[in-house]
Formats: structure tokens, C-alpha cells, sequence
């Protein structure tokens, strides 16, 4: 069961993410951290100098321990940079000025960070329910219909439906965090259905 979601101390989430992409920056204009692998390897040597020297306040040390697990985990395609400039958009209020496509990606992306499952389902396991497990905490996206329903501004163009199982209870405050309006629809097959409107 995923616990719901909790609203994270924004100033000092911001200040994290502020600190790591001027870090990133500095380098970059020294001529370091041009390429993404080298990124990777300088963020993650930010990160533990900063954990080992707990250079931040204590309240973000599960969000430092996170991004080091993550780039450890999936090395450079763990993707740092996005998901530091992710944290930064949203803690800072930029999050409601970026595109639908933007806020639903963040939507997805934190999901994950909360340990859900994230499937692009085919056709036509979509029309068939397909679903990894009634129990799991998942979420699918229909994968021919996600990018035919943005134009190329990241704005939303027409209805996308999104499914859900498992607890779902945590899922309405990061709906509304992210600013995304979700219509719901009667259970199909098991799961929760909804569709992401403009």
C-alpha cells in the first residue's frame, strides 16, 4: 500500500536544487560537466560531499540519499540533471506556468519516486484491461494515444485516459499539486479510470 502523499518542504527542496544546478552550471562553464555522463559523475559527487558534510538542512538528507540512489541505480540515464530541475520548477511555484505535457511527466515521475509502477500500455492490451496486478500501485498510459493527444507546445489537445490500481487515495493531492485536472470515470476491468483535461 503506498502511503499518501505528503507535501515536502518546498523552500528547502528549492534550495537543494538551486545549490546543485548552479553547482552544475559553475562546472559547466569551466569547461567540466559538458557531456551527460560527466554531468552524472560531477552531480553525484555533489551529492555525497554535500550528504558527508551535511552542507543541507537535515529535513532534504532522504531526498539527497534518493538522487544518490537513483544515480546509482540507473548510472547517467538515471537522468540527475532533469530530475533536479524537476524538483526545482515545482518547489518554486514554476510548476503551474509549464505545459500540461510538462506537469503530466512530473506527475508520472514523482508516482515513481513514490514507488509506483509506470506502464505505456499497447493497444491492445489497453482495450483488453491489461494490468499488472489488481493489488499493485501502477499506473498506465495508453502508448498510442499519449502523443497524439499534445500538440507540439506540451499542450493538451484532447482527452487522455490514465488508470490506476492499488491505493489510489494518495494520487487526488499530487493531481492538485501538479495542476492537473483529472476527470473521473467508472472502474474498467479493475482499475481506476480517469481522463487528464486541459
Amino acid at each position: 500500500m503506498t502511503s499518501a502523499y505528503e507535501t515536502r518542504p518546498t523552500s528547502e527542496l528549492s534550495h537543494l536544487a538551486w545549490c546543485a544546478l548552479v553547482a552544475v552550471r559553475l562546472a559547466q562553464q569551466e569547461g567540466k560537466a559538458q557531456s551527460k555522463l560527466q554531468q552524472h559523475l560531477f552531480i553525484m559527487q555533489w551529492l555525497t560531499t554535500a550528504q558527508k558534510r551535511r552542507l543541507l538542512p537535515k529535513n532534504v538528507a532522504q531526498d539527497i540519499a534518493w538522487l544518490l540512489a537513483q544515480g546509482k541505480k540507473y548510472g547517467f540515464s538515471a537522468n540527475l540533471l532533469n530530475k533536479i530541475d524537476y524538483i526545482y520548477r515545482s518547489s518554486v511555484g514554476e510548476l503551474a506556468t509549464q505545459s500540461v505535457l510538462f506537469r503530466f511527466t512530473y506527475f508520472i515521475e514523482t508516482l515513481k519516486t513514490m514507488g509506483w509502477l509506470d506502464f505505456l500500455v499497447p493497444p491492445k492490451d489497453w482495450e483488453n484491461g491489461w494490468k499488472c496486478s489488481e493489488t499493485a500501485s501502477a499506473v498506465y498510459t495508453p502508448k498510442a494515444q499519449l502523443y497524439p493527444s499534445f500538440d507540439d507546445a506540451g499542450a493538451l489537445i484532447k482527452p487522455l485516459p490514465i488508470r490506476f490500481t492499488g491505493d489510489i487515495s494518495g494520487v487526488y493531492a499530487l493531481m492538485e499539486q501538479c495542476h492537473l485536472s483529472f476527470h473521473p470515470e467508472s472502474d474498467y476491468a479493475g482499475c481506476s479510470e480517469f481522463f487528464l483535461q486541459g
